[in-house]
């Protein structure tokens, strides 16, 4: 099983040296890879519901919090790092340009030689959308068109046309190249029935977010089920799951109230074990602590964790 870790970009520990710091550790460490946040705007008044409840991260949705751009950070740490890969979870495809995001992703891949992901989500923040300009109801059909509009630019050897429901162009040719023939990976997030069928249709794989091991099975099946009437072969899609996780030594913790992954480095790796068993290839952790405390639990993850996974 791979790890990969949350970047602390949101709030005070959004800062230059803080995100290097723990990009760096985790890359020097053997990591997977490194994933990034994202909202564009935040409302005074928030009355949107948000769609992962168990995350208790309502907080970070308040105005006066910072939120760097995903975009902006993945080239800051492909630039500091090696190695490791680097992901958004998730961006909502609906609030970019597709065709502008496919060329600043790709030349991030081309940078990078192959270590950009792009976790695609749909968004869901009504005051959000109202101030990018896209009408909320038309996410999922933005959503899947700008998927497939980035994947016709980024596998074309020659100028192409694209006519869909929002985006229209004859001959053109990106001029941003990826390192990766077809360009970066596309992870879908979400845990609905509609993101689900989006995975089995159109990803690369699945964020699930805030999903226990029991929860894996039916998600999976279900995925499963719609690749396979797609035409893709389901074991094809890779398969990932975000949960909080606070090590056995004292943190300040931002979210105490959240459900963390705790315990003994046993524990630990028995309920990376249990996502395994489901099919869960790719475990991504929200380490919700001082960036220096990050470190020092990357190191003890590295040292009395992993080893123990089979």
């Amino acid at each position: 099983m791979d790890i990969g870790i949350s970047l602390p970009t949101v709030g005070p520990a959004g800062r230059r040296k803080y995100v290097l710091q723990v990009a760096e550790a985790a890359d020097r460490l053997g990591f997977h890879s490194l994933w990034i946040s994202s909202h564009v705007a935040l409302p005074r008044e928030r009355h949107s519901t948000c769609l992962y409840p168990r995350a208790t991260t309502s907080d970070a949705y308040n105005w006066g919090v910072a939120w760097l751009d995903p975009v902006a950070v993945m080239g800051l740490v492909a630039g500091a790092t090696e190695r490791i890969r680097i992901g958004t979870h998730v961006l909502a495809l609906p609030y970019r340009n597709p065709v502008i995001l496919a060329g600043e992703l790709a030349a991030l891949d081309q940078l990078s030689e192959g270590r950009i992901e792009l976790g695609a989500g749909i968004g869901w923040m009504d005051e959000e959308f109202d101030t990018v300009g896209v009408p909320r109801r038309q996410r999922g059909a933005r959503t899947d068109e700008a998927i497939a509009l980035m994947r016709t630019l980024w596998e074309a050897s020659e100028p192409v046309s694209f006519h869909g429901r929002f985006n229209h162009f004859d001959d053109m040719w990106l001029t941003s190249r990826s390192y990766r023939p077809g360009g970066p990976r596309i992870h879908v997030g979400g845990n609905s029935d509609p993101a689900l069928r989006r995975v089995g249709r159109l990803g690369d794989g699945w964020l699930g977010h805030e999903v226990y091991p029991e929860e894996i099975g039916p998600a999976r099946e279900q995925i499963h089920q719609h690749a396979t009437e797609a035409g893709r072969d389901p074991g094809s899609i890779m398969l990932s799951a975000r949960r909080g996780l606070i090590p056995p030594f004292p943190v300040m913790n931002f979210m105490s109230d959240r459900n963390n992954l705790h315990g003994s480095p046993a524990d630990i790796a028995e309920s990376f074990d249990a996502y395994r068993r489901e099919g869960i290839s790719l475990m991504v952790l929200d380490l919700n602590m001082r960036p220096q405390e990050i470190v020092d639990t990357l190191e003890w993850l590295s040292k009395d964790v992993l080893p123990l996974l089979s």
